[in-house]
This record gives structure tokens, C-alpha cells and sequence, in this order.
């Protein structure tokens, strides 16, 4: 059953039953306070009769009583002071006088009449409903029972009209009530109907499908809630798409990478096998399968640091960082040397937390693409930066630059900013936000000649997420690149 005719029978049933309690208890409130009145006004009415009958008795005695019980006399001298409608009987149950209608029976009210107490009870008369009062009347242990009595047919025709125009104006109320409730139903369910509709085209794959928002309620948040939830679900889509899409360009990637050079090698050998060559012929065919294996060799050790990177905990040591430098840039001096690439480095001190090997690799990764890209002058700087106070010459626009970094929940104002450039050929725009995919090649022809797979700038921004630090790319393409790695900067 839809909530909406869930809704309609409960509160059609809850107000139903509600109004039902509500009109019965009016009714019957009124129907009891109007015989109390009628049994209050009859009971007066017996009360003067009481004191009528109680006077006679001490002004005549009881003969009076004897008389009209033997036929001898009449009471026509108190008859006419009696009010209402009565009736009065002697000790031994003989009527002295009535003026209720003919065979009217009042033996019950008789007996209760001479235990001593006043009692009344409602008895059908000619069709109509009455309300008498009997009790006994003592004076001078002279004694007679009086029963004065009401006409409350009134009271119950008055009930009866009570009921029956209650009920057209139930009838009424509930014919209105219904589409009443019908409209509070469609306007409590309509947003719930349009959220799950939204639900249901994102459920169709439509992921940019958002729910309206009336009103601040508690439908409202609901629907604010669920767009939030529509646009983490749609943020969540693409980042696992552009997961998959890369997965499968890495599958291609690797595959490709290792045909290359396994058709080389095959074809190498196949050659050597096949044919007398000569010894000339013979070291050219043998270099060449050496050059493709080493390319093998690299391509798997990158792998395998990846598969390492992603798989193991990493334990982050406090350094000074222009120890570090000193120590990394040492360790390429003799590289610069050996190709006449000018070298120079400055560092402020800083304490950073590193793990020095990966850290060490991070650093070699950038400087061999930078000698890869055919720099002649490489220049390397640490300094202290805060985040609240950037220089102008960082803001560099969107199309020149590339930034990835880990997002974390406790970062420092301050951090320590690496800085690497070089004036190499540099990396087009368009291209410098895919470099640090597996695989992905700016210059494949002369990254391949110098046997490399596309690897390590993958592994370089493993490594920083590690770190937690930001790695920076800036090049116009011509003049060069600008590496930046963030580290934070820990006092």
C-alpha cells in the first residue's frame, strides 16, 4: 500500500473516531446534565409537596387520612396545593389520591417508599417517559407515602434531535474532511513522490539528476540531503570511471611497452639463430638486445616499486631538511659532472619528516627527467613558506600548472618548498596535467631511446602522497620545467 493511502485511512480513521469519542461525550453530557436538572426540579417539587402534606397533618391530625381511606372523605383541601403531578397513599398502601394517568403501577416505587428512603425511577406512562420520586411522609408517627412525578419525554425527543443532526453534521464534516485529507495527503507525499522519481533516473544512470528543494522542513533536508548525496554518488562515479579508463590505459600501456621491445629481442635472436652474420652484424643485433632487455629491466623494477608503494606502511623520520639536500645533491653531483649539466643547490634548515629512501627516489625521478628533457643548468632550493602568506610569483594560471597532493585533516601553517628547475625543452601545457598517469609520455620517441617507461613521475607522486606533501608542476612548454614539492614543515 502507497504512503499516501496509508496516510488517508489513518487520518481518516484517527479523526473519524476522534470526532465519533468527541460527539458522543457532548451528547451524553448533555442528555446527563438535563436529567439531573429534571430530577433537581423534581425533587423540590416532591419536597413542597412533602411540606404540604406534613402541615395537614399537624393542623387536622390523621383523620383526614382515615377518612379518605374508608370513602368517607376526599382531600380535595390539599389536592389543590400539591404541585405537579402526585400521588399519595396511605400506611397500608391504599391511594389516597392521583392525579397520574389510570393504571399506573407504582408498587416498585412503593416498597422502596417504605424502607425509608427517597428513591426515584423512570417509568413509561401512556407512551411517555416519566420521572417519579416516591418517599414517605412522617409527622407525630402519623405517617402516608407521596410519589411526585415529571414528564421528561422532552428531555429524550431533545436527545434523539441531538443524535440525528450530530450525525448529518458528521456525515457533512467527513464528506469535506476526505478531500481535505486527500490534499494534505498528495502535499505531504508530492515531494516524496518527486525525490523518489530523482532517485529513480539516478538509479537509470542518470547521475546529474538533483531533487527540488521546498522549503526548509523536514522533507526539505531530506531533499538537501539527498542532492548531497546525489553529488557524492556523482563525484564517486567519475573517480571510479577515470579509475577503470586508467586501469585499462595501464593494461594497454604495459602490454604495448612490453611488445616493443620483446618483438625486438625476438627478432634479434631470430636473426643470430637463423643466419651466419658477421661478428660486425653479430654485436649490432646483440646491442640491440641488451638495449631492449635493459628497458625491460627498468620497466619491471618501476612496476614493482608501485606495487610496493601501494601495498606496505611506511614509518616517516624527522630530518633536517638541508642536511637531506646536501646529501641527495651530492649524490648527483658526479652525474652533472659526467654531462656537463651545471648544478647548483641552496637550502634553508627546516625539520621535515621523510623516509629517506623514498624520498631519495622522489628526488632522483625529478632530476633524471630533467636530464631527460635536455637541461643544461639544474638548480635546486629549499625554504621555509606559510600557507597564509604566498608570494606572487606562485600564482601561475591553471593551463601552465599541475598540482596533486593528499588531502589531510591536520595540516601546519608552515611547510618547507623544494623547488627544482631546469631549462630543458620543457612540457606542454595541454599535456602537463596527464604526467604523473603510469605509462603517460610527453616525448615517447626520446624517452624510449633513454629507456624509459612513463614510470617515474607515477611513482614520484606516490611517493608525495606519502609525505603528504604537494608536488607541483609549472612549464610554458619552451623554457623549461618548475618542480615544487611541499613537505610540511614541522618546527
Amino acid at each position: 500500500m502507497k504512503l499516501g493511502v496509508k496516510m488517508f485511512f489513518c487520518i481518516t480513521i484517527f479523526f473519524s473516531a476522534a470526532f465519533l469519542s468527541c460527539g458522543a461525550m457532548l451528547i451524553s453530557i448533555f442528555y446527563e446534565t438535563a436529567i439531573e436538572k429534571e430530577i433537581e426540579s423534581t425533587s423540590q417539587q416532591f419536597q413542597y409537596n412533602k411540606f404540604v402534606i406534613q402541615a395537614a397533618l399537624i393542623t387536622r391530625k390523621d383523620d383526614w387520612i382515615k377518612g379518605a381511606a374508608d370513602g368517607l372523605s376526599g382531600i380535595d383541601f390539599i389536592a389543590s396545593d400539591l404541585n405537579g403531578t402526585a400521588a399519595l397513599f396511605s400506611p397500608d398502601n391504599t391511594m389516597l389520591f392521583s392525579s397520574f394517568p389510570d393504571q399506573t403501577d407504582f408498587s416498585g416505587l412503593l416498597e422502596h417508599a417504605r424502607s425509608g428512603t427517597v428513591s426515584y425511577q423512570f417509568s413509561e406512562i401512556r407512551g411517555r417517559m416519566h420521572l417519579l420520586i416516591a418517599g414517605s411522609v412522617h409527622q407525630n408517627e402519623i405517617g402516608a407515602y407521596l410519589i411526585t412525578g415529571a414528564d421528561v419525554q422532552k428531555i429524550l425527543l431533545q436527545h434523539e434531535r441531538l443524535i440525528q443532526k450530530f450525525g448529518y453534521i458528521y456525515a457533512a464534516s467527513l464528506f469535506v474532511g476526505i478531500f481535505f485529507i486527500i490534499g494534505l495527503s498528495m502535499l505531504l507525499t508530492g515531494p516524496i513522490k518527486r525525490l523518489s522519481a530523482s532517485a529513480q533516473k539516478i538509479a537509470d544512470g542518470n547521475y546529474a539528476e538533483r531533487a527540488a528543494v521546498y522549503g526548509n522542513d523536514e522533507v526539505g533536508q531530506l531533499a538537501q540531503t539527498f542532492n548531497r548525496m546525489a553529488c557524492a554518488i556523482e563525484d564517486k562515479i567519475k573517480e571510479l570511471s577515470e579509475s577503470a579508463r586508467q586501469k585499462e590505459d595501464f593494461a594497454a600501456n604495459l602490454a604495448h611497452e612490453l611488445k616493443t621491445p620483446l618483438t625486438s629481442v625476438i627478432g634479434y635472436a631470430d636473426r643470430i639463430y637463423q643466419k651466419d652474420l658477421p661478428r660486425e652484424a653479430q654485436r649490432q643485433a646483440a646491442w640491440h638486445i641488451w638495449n631492449e632487455g635493459m628497458r625491460l629491466e627498468a620497466l619491471s623494477l618501476k612496476l614493482m616499486d608501485l606495487t610496493v608503494l601501494n601495498h606496505k606502511e611506511f614509518i616517516l623520520l624527522e630530518m633536517d631538511a638541508s642536511q637531506m639536500l646536501a646529501e641527495l645533491s651530492s649524490d648527483v653531483e658526479y652525474l652533472m659532472a659526467e654531462k656537463n649539466i651545471s648544478f647548483q643547490y641552496k637550502a634553508q634548515q627546516a625539520c621535515v619528516k621523510t623516509e629517506y629512501d623514498l624520498f631519495k627516489t622522489l628526488f632522483l625521478n625529478i632530476i633524471d627527467n630533467a636530464i631527460k628533457s635536455g637541461a643544461t643548468q639544474i638548480c635546486v632550493t629549499g625554504r621555509t613558506q606559510s600557507l597564509l602568506h604566498r608570494e606572487p610569483d606562485e600564482k601561475k594560471s591553471a593551463e601552465s600548472s599541475f598540482k596533486t597532493r593528499s588531502n589531510s585533516l591536520d595540516t601546519p601553517d608552515l611547510r618547507y618548498r623544494i623547488e627544482i628547475t631546469d631549462n630543458g625543452c620543457g612540457i606542454p601545457p595541454d599535456e602537463i596535467q596527464r604526467i604523473t598517469e603510469a605509462f603517460y609520455m610527453a616525448d615517447k620517441s626520446r624517452s624510449r631511446k633513454l629507456h624509459g617507461a612513463g614510470l617515474g613521475l607515477a611513482l614520484a607522486q606516490k611517493i608525495a602522497q606519502i609525505h603528504d606533501a604537494e608536488l607541483t608542476f609549472e612549464s610554458d612548454g619552451k623554457s623549461g620545467t618548475s618542480v615544487t614539492i611541499s613537505l610540511i614543515n614541522w618546527g
